[in-house]
């Protein structure tokens, strides 16, 4: 049996450059880190001797006996692409600590674990940037989903992390070389809450009408790309004030690159948190639902929660080991 455990993340500045469409020409980076909030996958194989079929257990339980009847399209063309011995009985479980589908990464997060655990399984372990790599073809060019590529990169290496996407399609990760109090002070002073999932349409629908509007937004792109520097140097600073006020700044532009990236329900809880002691703050992932960030001094979180007691807030500190095996017990 192998178990995966990886992180979602959040994301700060810089996003929408991190999409293929968009750097492959111009280039791009994030400011991103990870979080100890999970996904967690368990394979192993199957113990009855009478049966080769395979169980998927997700928010279906699936029986099949063949890889290519499986419903969930993850796990079915990630088998493949692995390549996993069909004949052999697999079990594959998923389990979560937040809710899918809410912007914190986590379709990403769940192809890294499941390659990790599928690459453990069959004894072939990946480096971190090689998982990144196979979890961005099996979510871009096997699945064909609007996804950028800053999640995967993000759950794989774990940690506070500028993210480089190169012309080349090449791509690097830069550790934040900031202290140990620098991080606490901004895990501090940052609110996180959950306005709910995104209903009818997913994130690649909203996500398509941001990418179909690039070539005229380049501008705005690039002055959101800036904005990863800027932040990085006021967090060695432990210039919480002015990296929340550097995050308004980005999300009026995020939200103006796409119609559904932002909607009143969501404009109503960020202007709720502006005049509740918030400097600034985001929509997480695509839009128009999921998880809201917040920078707030810690002094003004109770007047803020209270502001907000519709809504539920979300406890995390930051985290640095990225995707890892915690249990290997084959």
């Amino acid at each position: 049996m192998i178990i995966s455990r990886t992180p979602y993340r959040i994301s700060f500045f810089g996003g929408g450059t991190d999409y293929p469409d968009w750097y492959l020409k111009n280039g791009g980076s994030v400011l991103s880190s990870t979080i100890n909030k999970y996904c967690y996958i368990t394979a192993k194989y199957s113990t009855n001797l009478n049966e080769t079929h395979h169980k998927i257990i997700w928010t279906h339980i699936e029986n099949v006996y063949s890889f290519k009847d499986i419903l969930h399209p993850a796990v079915r063309e990630g088998l493949q692409q692995l390549n996993l011995d069909e004949s052999k009985g697999l079990e594959i479980y998923h389990s979560g600590d937040l809710p899918a589908r809410t912007g914190i990464g986590s379709s990403s997060s769940f192809c890294v674990g499941l390659i990790n655990t599928l690459s453990n399984l069959v004894e072939n372990p990946l480096n971190k940037m090689d998982l990144a790599l196979k979890a961005i073809e099996l979510e871009q060019d096997i699945l064909n989903e609007k996804v950028g590529s800053q999640d995967q990169v993000a759950a794989s290496f774990g940690g506070l992390n500028k993210i480089i996407f190169n012309t080349n399609g090449s791509i690097e990760v830069k550790k934040i070389d900031v202290s140990d109090e620098a991080i606490k002070t901004l895990n501090n002073n940052i609110a996180l809450y959950y306005t709910g999932t995104r209903i009818g349409r997913n994130s690649s629908d909203v996500i398509s009408d941001m990418v179909s509007n690039f070539d005229s937004n380049i501008s705005l792109l690039t002055e959101l790309e800036s904005f990863v520097d800027e932040g990085i140097a006021l967090l060695k600073k432990s210039d919480i004030t002015n990296f929340g006020k550097l995050l308004n700044e980005s999300w009026k532009i995020k939200k103006s690159l796409g119609k559904e990236i932002s909607n009143k329900q969501i404009n109503d809880i960020y202007d709720i948190a502006m005049n509740n002691g918030a400097y600034g703050g985001k929509i997480l992932g695509a839009g128009g639902a999921g998880f809201i960030m917040f920078v707030v001094p810690e002094s003004n979180k109770k007047t803020l929660r209270s502001a907000l007691n519709r809504y539920s807030e979300v406890s995390f500190e930051f985290e640095n080991t990225g995707s890892s095996i915690i249990l290997n017990s084959k």
